[in-house]
């Protein structure tokens, strides 16, 4: 591309001369035919030794460069630009430096050959701040990542004196509190393990962390159950630390609840399902069982309703709300929150107004219970012979 100057008028050696960045105005040759101030302050010398003579023999130790040279040969027989060409070495007088060299092709009406004209920017701060940041972007990453192995040790460390003592409990209630209490450990240690195996940006994927909770179920309960699986499908949705811990323990207490009681006295095949969907504003997520179904009138004696109490617990702090429906085809939960990792992106990017509106907080909504204007909401009852399952822990 060329620029024309076409205004006699303008004296480009004194708009040249006016810059802060080293300029240099070479002729067809690569001879110089003029140098700015800020070109001899950056790097010395004087007119008598720069002007009038090639640019290769004139601080040879920048322009003779195996890269840079075939580019500033290029750019007046073939028009060729050169655009913020790094230079990073260290140079006789002005030491360690990075400068960005840029160069076009200039037309000025009038004149018999076309000229160079030469930028030069020393940008060593800029460099070295942007690398000290991106050094201490990687300092803490790596001390995240220290911290999330050792409190994944931690957790292993209690999990595994959790498990012995429960080994070697009798007693058959406090033997299920205390492996009920692993799997909540477990849950827990699941998401530092995806921390720890992941970049530290904050966002954690709940596809694999439901599958690690899941799986972390199926072999707690192997030993009691056999004949049901846990299938873990739907949308890969990031959402915070925060959020995930929460989530992992509602899914957690309602699929090990569903692995405990779904399916007492069943001989077939039985199966459970996290299905998670992306809903624009809001996240939900379907825990659903094929068993016996529970009646709320008929609740396990040994039950303390703490893992509800939990599950209703870690709605409320995300705002979200569950529902409940179970029948003789078995049991589901849906359970709707906020999506509050894309509602913060979306304000960071100023997609969103600045005044965010009222956030109502939702009930949590029971099959069976009245909800907060007072209409029941539809429960099923188990209709057909046999024990119905518990509402559970």
């Amino acid at each position: 591309m060329r620029m024309a100057v076409t205004d006699p008028s303008v004296h480009y050696r004194d708009i040249v001369n006016s810059m802060m960045s080293a300029m240099l105005v070479l002729d067809g040759e690569l001879v110089v035919q003029f140098a700015n101030l800020a070109y001899y302050q950056l790097f010395g010398g004087t007119e008598s030794e720069t002007l009038g003579h090639s640019i290769f023999n004139v601080h040879s130790e920048i322009w003779n460069q195996p890269a840079l040279r075939p580019l500033l040969e290029s750019v007046i027989p073939h028009d060729v630009d050169v655009r913020g060409f790094k230079l990073e070495q260290t140079f006789p007088v002005i030491g360690a430096r990075v400068l960005n060299v840029s160069a076009r092709r200039v037309t000025r009406a009038g004149a018999p050959t076309d000229q160079m004209l030469v930028k030069i920017e020393d940008v060593t701060n800029a460099e070295m701040a942007a690398r000290a940041a991106d050094e201490s972007v990687e300092k803490t990453h790596a001390m995240m990542t220290e911290v999330h192995h050792r409190v994944k040790n931690n957790i292993a460390s209690i999990l595994s004196m959790l498990r012995i003592e429960s080994r070697q409990l009798e007693d058959e209630a406090g033997r299920d509190v205390l492996q009920r209490i692993a799997l909540r450990v477990e849950s827990m240690g699941s998401l530092y393990e995806l921390l720890a195996i992941h970049d530290n940006t904050g966002i954690v994927r709940l596809r694999p962390y439901f599958e690690r909770v899941c799986h972390s179920i199926e072999q707690m309960a192997t030993s009691e159950h056999t004949g049901w699986s846990i299938e873990v499908r739907g949308d890969d949705l990031p959402v915070s630390i925060d959020d995930a811990i929460a989530l992992g323990a509602v899914v957690n207490e309602l699929v090990a609840n569903a692995a405990k009681y779904a399916f007492n006295g069943r001989q077939d095949i039985g199966s459970i399902r996290v299905l998670m969907q992306d809903r624009a504003d809001e996240i939900h997520i379907t825990v659903t069982d094929n068993g016996n179904g529970f009646d709320k009138d008929h609740v396990d004696p040994k039950s303390t309703g703490l893992g509800m109490r939990l599950v209703d617990m870690y709605l409320a702090s995300l705002e979200g709300t569950i529902e409940r429906e179970s029948g003789h085809m078995g049991t589901s939960c849906f359970i709707r929150v906020p999506n509050r990792t894309r509602a913060n992106d979306l304000a960071s990017s100023g997609t969103l107004s600045a005044a965010p509106k009222e956030i109502r907080k939702p009930a949590i909504v029971r099959g069976g219970d009245r909800s907060a204007n007072g209409a029941s909401h539809p429960h099923k009852r188990h209709s057909e012979a046999g024990a119905a399952a518990p509402a559970a822990e």
